[in-house]
């Protein structure tokens, strides 16, 4: 296995050449050893939801061919006016497409997707690749990958980040967890769908690493929202605030976007507090896994819990600020 060290897999001319940029001799890599790296092949696509739709269309856009299963029928007549071919099961999909991209809400969802006489492991898929874009915890990615391996197909875990804006513009961040064979073999797609592709390890280290980005952010959000707290508490108008430290060493994404929502009070749509709450959950599994403290992860997926509860499961997970409001008695802006 190798270790945690990012790799950066650009390629240069899709199917013919692939660089490698972890420190190898030889790196470049000239010509194909496997069909799927053809372009005429078939992309399968499993979740057309706010993130997996962006990235599907992106895979028509490139040019690749692509097959969707979706229970929507106006789905359904979208992706066919996009010129993909629609499939009624998981199962049907996999009959047509050596490589299939999932990207379902959770390791549940996924199960889903995998079990049953409709499902993608209903019958031998031989050496068929499943790149699962999905959020869940690194060994629930690697349970799925045992799951296919007994039925002759390949596994990638590749979430993402980037949010709704970057799965439609094509501009997503993905971190790879596979062999590098299979992650090499992908890059089409992962072109196609993102701009910042990592292969960080092998199976389970992409979702290792999506967790370290989700407790992040979370934890940073945290902080802007306390800080807004205090603004507003010292008399200070909040959004100036906030256009005062993205100028300094105080500014991150988070700032930039996420508090905006929250002060805006444009919290419909995005990346939803019950997703958020359950990557914390993640987070916090993983830490456990490998027995490490992490007080910060907690108790962001406490805060996250109670702007669950609160009634902002379905809002942007900025919501957290309405958190805030309510403990510190400013109500007037809630967005509910």
């Amino acid at each position: 296995a190798r270790g945690a060290h990012s790799t950066l897999w650009p390629v240069f001319a899709p199917g013919l050449t692939v660089l490698q940029s972890a420190g190898r001799e030889n790196a470049v890599q000239e010509g194909t050893t496997r069909k799927n790296k053809d372009l005429s092949i078939m992309i399968g696509f499993i979740g057309l939801g706010v993130m997996g739709g962006g990235m599907a269309r992106n895979i028509a856009k490139s040019g690749l061919k692509l097959a969707v299963t979706t229970s929507s029928s106006e789905k359904a007549e979208t992706f066919r006016a996009l010129g993909a071919q629609i499939c009624a099961t998981p199962a049907e999909l996999a009959a047509h497409c050596q490589v299939i991209v999932s990207c379902v809400p959770d390791a549940a969802a996924l199960r889903g997707v995998l079990a049953g006489e409709t499902g993608l492991a209903a019958r031998v898929w031989d050496n068929g690749l499943l790149i699962d874009c999905s959020t869940i915890a690194p060994f629930e990615a690697q349970e799925m990958a045992q799951q296919l391996a007994a039925i002759g197909a390949r596994f990638i875990d590749a979430p993402v980040s980037g949010g709704a804006k970057g799965a439609a513009d094509g501009t997503l961040t993905i971190m790879c967890g596979g062999s590098e064979d299979d992650v090499a073999e992908a890059q089409p797609v992962f072109q196609a769908m993102g701009k910042n592709i990592h292969h960080v390890g092998p199976l389970g280290a992409g979702q290792a690493v999506k967790a370290c980005n989700q407790l992040m952010v979370a934890v940073n959000m945290m902080g802007a929202c306390e800080a807004v707290s205090m603004a507003r508490a010292a008399g200070v108008d909040p959004k100036v605030m906030r256009e005062v430290l993205s100028t300094g060493t105080a500014n991150s994404r988070v700032l930039e976007a996420n508090a905006l929502r929250y002060l805006e009070g444009t919290l419909d749509g995005g990346f939803r507090a019950e997703l958020m709450r359950k990557d914390l959950g993640i987070a916090n599994s993983v830490g456990a896994h490998y027995n490490i403290t992490q007080p910060a992860t907690d108790l962001a997926h406490q805060l996250m819990v109670a702007t669950c509860n609160a009634g902002f499961a379905k809002h942007d997970s900025a919501a957290l600020g309405l958190l805030y409001d309510l403990l510190n008695g400013h109500n007037e802006d809630t967005n509910d």
